[in-house]
């Protein structure tokens, strides 16, 4: 074999390798998103949060890859794309203060991605919508309790699960509560109380779905 063809067999050789740890290799498990780590979730999402206030978007991407990676079993690459548009589209919200319809094509996209993955039978500009919906409430007073908020995020996880909206409302709201904790303390919050709400969340949640 000339040293030509050993070279592009090894080209080769380093491009499948590639595609399938970017395109097909992913952790074990099923490949439906109602299926995940409640405690390990949790986890991550206390750290995006965190990433996410201190306005360290590398930081936030890399979690939210590594979240749809280990929780919803992406490969690399589908979790890489759909990370991309998830941070873009919350680094953009931090910065606005009006126009936030202007997020919702990244929103959409990401969506979109999951529900190829999973064979799920949402509408992902419905879900991107709901998703940006109570972004924008938790903004607005009159409209930001803990329970207005998590009535918000219970209709998206209703989307997203295919689930009865009434099974997913306690982990929504206990969801929300630890978003107005976490506002309430601002660069004082009492992250360890916001974690112990995400976990009670995630659980009821995983229980609501399984």
């Amino acid at each position: 074999m000339t040293r030509r063809r050993i070279w592009l067999l090894i080209a080769a050789l380093a491009v499948g390798g590639l595609y399938y740890a970017g395109w097909v290799m992913r952790p074990d498990g099923p490949r439906n998103h109602r299926v995940f780590d409640a405690d390990r979730l949790a986890d991550l999402e206390v750290e995006m949060w965190k990433a996410y206030y201190a306005k360290a978007r590398v930081r936030l991407f890399r979690l939210l890859v590594v979240s749809l990676h280990e929780q919803y079993r992406y490969p690399w690459a589908p979790a890489t794309r759909a990370g991309f548009y998830f941070a873009r589209a919350a680094g953009r919200f931090g910065d606005l203060r009006e126009g936030y319809e202007i997020v919702l094509p990244d929103l959409e996209k990401a969506y979109a991605i999951g529900k190829a993955w999973t064979d799920a039978r949402y509408d992902p500009a419905a879900v991107a919508r709901a998703e940006l919906a109570w972004w924008v409430a938790r903004r607005v007073p009159g409209q930001n309790s803990p329970e207005q908020v998590g009535a918000l995020m219970a209709d998206l996880n209703a989307l997203v699960y295919d689930a009865p909206r009434d099974r997913v409302l306690e982990a929504s709201i206990l969801r929300a509560r630890a978003g107005r904790l976490r506002d309430d303390g601002g660069e004082k919050a009492d992250w360890a109380a916001v974690s112990q709400l995400l976990h009670e969340s995630y659980r009821s949640l995983s229980k609501a779905l399984n």
